[in-house]
């Protein structure tokens, strides 16, 4: 009767302490989102910006489209080539969802705000189901980890970054990697779902849950515990993530590999100092430190908290020995976390503004680092183990009593650090942007045509004067402009995407020798207008209206103005 008891009450407390991690994230989220941003209709949804409007627009394309295949791609969107929800991040699997609603229902639910809310949710329960698959089974253990891991830079900050703030995903493998361990065997089941849901969420993130799953996989053959069933399963898993990654449009990279590919290697990468020292210094000491050498490295920054730092050295200098056992006992995932360190630092190794580390890499090694070329990123396994393990460690090696005041001083440290944070994203999720566009007016232009066509688009130069500065009003004003066009379904050459399918060729041909067809809607360049003879003839003809942030052209116009002109020439006669 005990044995099976036993097993039974382990998998209540797991589920209590998964229950309270998500109460955890789902309180604080309340506390954090502003409620007009989960609900999406208000706050920074009005007149958004960045790239939040690059999921915008490739939601509002594909949830109107009718079903096709592959799956998410989007033939309106950045026409000729077509686009992809999946090269969008524009979060596949919410987009499917409120695809599905919008067809049955015709009612369309911005998902982008409760996804937020939901990765809230989602980040504390899988840190807690992380701390109870270490071995602890204290609840403060699992209350601790959740806060950590919520109120933690690497997650609060990727706000305006829907698809890849979802963190939980490296929580939920990282879980999976222990819990395979104690029960010898690999779970195939989840490690599927697992893989599944993150190929349909964001790529970064598929990259490292796979070489969580491989690390799984490695280590119970090195222990002599890989069964045959076991190869059954993670085969079984790795082939229908195949099948829906097929289905969804990744069969692309099998075709043209190169359209993944960007640049940037090496400057989006992590800054060593980021990971332990504060923002802030500790207690002003150290605070001027620089932690973003190359300017792009924000993206590795994951620092993992006052609190959870006090945790780790707690760890450290009263189990020293145990720590050593256990980095040794789970080699294989050391090994991983320190290989994707290594790549998340680049060639090009930065400690503050110190180049520490420089090696020179073949060219076609430059070229396969740019296929994921934010590199700094994928320190993000590292810091979510150095800060969810050693909690978890803290109750096991500790007496109840010590662990519990040690946890709570540590959470009160974690959240007083972060809550200036919080509350300045909060503000900032509140505050509706302001229109860089004439919105009404542009949405009456785009009602009277079939099409659009931007000379030059997005990714071939824009309809800039100048050389585009991402974040600028310039550029915000041209995203604008595409946001109102994939709100009315209105196909358009021009798309900001964080990966490019774009022939510039067409656009150039058109533009030395422009002839405006019937039904378009044309968009030039100011920049373009000025430097080309024929661009700038045609933004002088009555066919055309200079605005702020382009030149705007339609034939419709121009046979209005004839029109008048012969109606006039006949009163006079």
């Amino acid at each position: 009767m005990t044995s099976i008891e036993q097993p039974s009450t382990a998998t209540r407390s797991r589920l209590l302490a998964v229950l309270l991690g998500g109460l955890i994230g789902a309180a604080i989220a309340c506390l954090v989102l502003d409620p007009q941003f989960i609900r999406g209709n208000g706050g920074m949804w009005v007149h958004p910006r960045n790239d939040l409007v690059a999921y915008l627009v490739a939601w509002n394309y594909y949830i109107v489209d009718r079903w096709r295949l592959p799956l998410f791609s989007i033939p309106a969107m950045s026409y000729p080539e077509g686009g992809n929800v999946l090269f969008n991040d524009a979060l596949p699997v919410t987009a499917f969802m409120t695809k599905v609603a919008y067809h049955a229902t015709g009612v369309r639910v911005n998902p982008y705000g409760w996804w937020v809310f939901l990765t809230y949710v989602l980040q504390g329960a899988t840190a807690a189901r992380l701390a109870f698959a270490v071995g602890t089974r204290s609840y403060w253990a699992a209350g601790a980890a959740a806060v950590f891991a919520i109120v933690n830079i690497a997650f609060v900050a990727r706000l305006g970054h829907t698809a890849v703030s979802s963190h939980f995903l490296i929580l939920w493998v990282l879980a999976l990697y222990f819990d395979s361990l104690r029960h010898r065997r690999v779970l195939g089941l989840e490690y599927g779902a697992v893989l599944a849901l993150t190929l349909l969420v964001n790529a970064y993130l598929f990259v490292m849950i796979a070489g969580f799953v491989a690390v799984t996989v490695i280590t119970l053959w090195w222990r002599e515990q890989l069964t045959r069933r076991d190869f059954a399963r993670v085969g079984a898993a790795v082939g229908v993530t195949f099948a829906i990654g097929m289905l969804a449009g990744y069969g692309v990279l099998l075709i043209n590999p190169t359209t993944m590919k960007a640049q940037g290697f090496g400057h989006y990468s992590w800054n060593v100092i980021s990971l332990l020292l504060p923002p802030e210094g500790f207690f002003g000491f150290l605070a001027k430190v620089p932690r973003d050498a190359t300017h792009g490295q924000y993206e590795g920054e994951a620092f993992i908290g006052a609190g959870a730092l006090l945790v780790l050295v707690l760890c450290l200098v009263s189990r020293p020995r145990q720590v050593a056992a256990s980095l040794a006992r789970h080699w294989v995932y050391v090994a991983a976390l320190a290989g994707f360190a290594a790549y998340a630092a680049s060639n090009l190794v930065y400690v503050g503004n110190v180049l520490v580390v420089s090696y020179p890499l073949p060219t076609f090694l430059i070229d396969l680092g740019n296929y994921f070329r934010a590199t700094g990123r994928f320190i993000w396994p590292l810091a979510y183990s150095l800060t969810i393990l050693p909690v978890a460690a803290l109750f096991r090696w500790w007496r109840p009593a010590p662990a519990i005041a040690a946890a709570l001083m540590a959470v009160c440290l974690q959240i007083q650090e972060a809550k200036p944070g919080l509350e300045y994203r909060r503000q900032q999720m509140a505050q509706p942007n302001e229109a860089l566009i004439d919105t009404s007016l542009v949405e009456s232009w785009l009602a009277q045509h079939q099409r659009v066509w931007q000379v030059p688009s997005w990714d071939c130069g824009g309809l800039g004067r100048s050389r585009r500065v991402w974040g600028s009003r310039e550029a915000n004003s041209e995203l604008q402009v595409q946001l109102a066009a994939a709100r009315l379904a209105v196909p358009t050459n021009s798309v900001y995407s964080s990966r490019t399918f774009k022939d510039c060729g067409p656009e150039l041909a058109w533009a030395s020798h422009p002839e405006l067809d019937d039904g378009t809607l044309y968009l030039l360049g100011l920049a373009s207008v000025a430097q080309s003879p024929q661009l700038a003839r045609l933004a002088r003809s009555n066919a055309c209206v200079t605005l702020d942030w382009g030149v705007v052209c339609s034939r419709r116009w121009a046979q209005m103005a004839e029109d008048r002109r012969v109606a006039s020439d006949r009163r006079e006669r």
